[in-house]
């Protein structure tokens, strides 16, 4: 008679896979951390996600006629323009219809290499020996005339052309919108319906500026070829379409030019765009959550504010814990009179009003973000403190503290190697519920305007509550968008601070 098979022996399972085992059974535990995982995605690459999906910039493609646009508009950018590739708005551009979109460099006059302003001012001696050198340089090979060219400015007749349109049409309906409905704009009055009727397109070059005169932009042509749908009213939709066919300036460090739309299609070098080398006309890109006040892209502004608020966040957390650790435990462990002096000044510290210590702080030290990180982190490390010391007073003496103490181990090595390693469970609770409070306490601040140019979704919503405030009921995706960015995020840290407590706290 054969005896019985033992069964295989069974790999163990560590406490880490536990816990992640108990965290992946809580789904709103797991829903929060997914989200929060996208969150920061789009916070850290925001840039990317600006440059490949939105297309605007957080603060550049501001313009007039684009403030307070709706969810769904569609507009032109000028940072990163994409192109539709179709080669029938050449014509349009080729005004001289030559077969080329022609541009020139006009050079720079008295252009010196960098750091001959400098040396004239740390050494005048130097300088004019560098000048006759320069000067005799030039004499032989002609340098200045090609350094002038180098760093000239590009000029495009044609497409400068473009701008002057571009312009007009995109500003049209705030220049010209001056009565409701049909009716013909009474001088000195002004009754904006969001549109422009025939009553109020100019009906002639007369009515328009002199740059703008003999391109045909007024008169019944020019209306009809811009009412796309033929309801014989001009919107913005309608006009931002048109006007993309003459929009080929991006913009840059120097402001509006065109030097990479012919850096980037100009294949050949020869300063010209041929039929074959034209991209198209300029792509619009939609605004998925509208625009603000100052017509900048929500939806990038959210992305750039997620970044600001995860990264105070961890690293406001990241500061508490350093200090609220090493305090609690050295407390704990060493006992007696350090111990009670180290909880009396934790005491004192908690009867001051907190928030009133990190705008004090930034106050002095300035409103960087790094300050903000700093001063957030050195008022939470409370509370983490206590937590810390009353786990370390259960532990310090159990059997293996005594017996690291039995092979020599120092007090430092004890505390740190053995004590904290084993108060880390409740110590990653804490962290977790610490981070949502510190995201808040950050959009406040925010809110407050202590953060100068940052962008972040505090700032979003001051700035939001204010345009509810001037214009009550009006603009509403302004103060939903971040509110509920926010809202979500702090709702997904708790949940996941929650389902952390519950996987590692095994007793509960």
């Amino acid at each position: 008679m054969t005896a019985p098979s033992q069964p295989p022996p069974q790999a163990g399972r560590s406490l880490l896979s536990d816990a992640w085992r108990r965290l992946k059974r809580n789904r709103l535990a797991l829903a929060g951390l997914v989200f929060i995982g996208l969150v920061a995605a789009g916070g850290y690459g925001a840039p990317l996600w600006a440059r490949w999906i939105t297309h605007f910039e957080p603060e550049h493609d501001a313009a007039e006629f684009l403030k307070y646009q709706p969810p769904g508009t569609r507009a032109r950018v000028s940072v990163f323009p994409t192109y539709d590739g179709d080669p029938a708005a050449f014509d349009v551009i080729d005004l001289d219809g030559d077969g080329y979109i022609t541009c020139h460099r006009v050079p720079t006059p008295n252009v010196l290499p960098v750091g001959f302003k400098q040396l004239e001012e740390l050494s005048p001696t130097l300088y004019r020996a560098a000048l006759a050198r320069w000067d005799a340089l030039d004499a032989r090979l002609g340098v200045k005339r090609v350094l002038s060219l180098v760093v000239g400015r590009l000029e495009c007749p044609e497409l400068e052309v473009g701008v002057r349109v571009t312009a007009f049409l995109e500003n049209l309906v705030t220049t010209y919108d001056k009565a409701r409905g049909a009716a013909a704009p009474v001088p000195g009055v002004a009754a904006r319906d969001g549109y422009v009727t025939w009553a109020e397109f100019p009906h002639d070059d007369a009515a328009l500026a002199p740059h703008l005169r003999g391109y045909g932009l007024s008169g019944p042509a020019a209306f009809r070829a811009l009412d796309a749908d033929r309801d014989h009213i001009l919107t913005l939709a309608e006009l931002t379409e048109r006007s993309r066919y003459f929009a080929y300036q991006t913009l840059g460090a120097e402001g509006l030019s065109f030097e990479r739309f012919v850096v980037g299609h100009d294949t050949d070098r020869d300063l010209r765009i041929s039929r074959a080398e034209f991209p198209g006309a300029p792509e619009l890109h939609t605004m998925a959550f509208g625009s603000d006040s100052a017509g900048r892209d929500v939806l990038t502004r959210l992305l750039y504010g997620a970044r600001l608020s995860i990264s105070v966040g961890l690293l406001a957390t990241l500061v508490s814990l350093l200090i609220g650790v090493t305090w609690g435990a050295v407390a704990g462990y060493v006992g007696g009179r350090t111990d009670e002096i180290m909880m009396r000044i934790v005491d004192m510290l908690y009867g001051l009003p907190f928030m009133f210590l990190v705008i004090l702080l930034m106050v002095m030290f300035g409103h960087s973000v790094i300050v903000l990180f700093i001063a957030l982190g050195a008022v939470q490390w409370l509370s983490m403190a206590r937590v810390v010391r009353g786990q370390v007073m259960s532990l310090k003496h159990q059997e293996f503290v005594e017996a690291a103490r039995a092979i020599g181990a120092s007090n430092t090595a004890i505390v740190f190697r053995h004590l904290v390693r084993n108060v880390v469970g409740p110590v990653v609770v804490y962290s977790t519920l610490l981070v949502p409070a510190v995201i808040m306490e950050e959009a406040f601040l925010s809110f407050l305007g202590l953060l100068g140019d940052e962008i972040s979704w505090g700032k979003m919503i001051s700035e939001a509550l204010e345009t509810w405030q001037n214009n009550p009921g009006s603009y509403p995706w302004l103060i939903v968008a971040p509110g509920a960015a926010l809202a979500l995020t702090l709702f997904a840290m708790n949940f996941l601070g929650d389902g952390a407590r519950d996987a590692i706290d095994v007793k509960q």
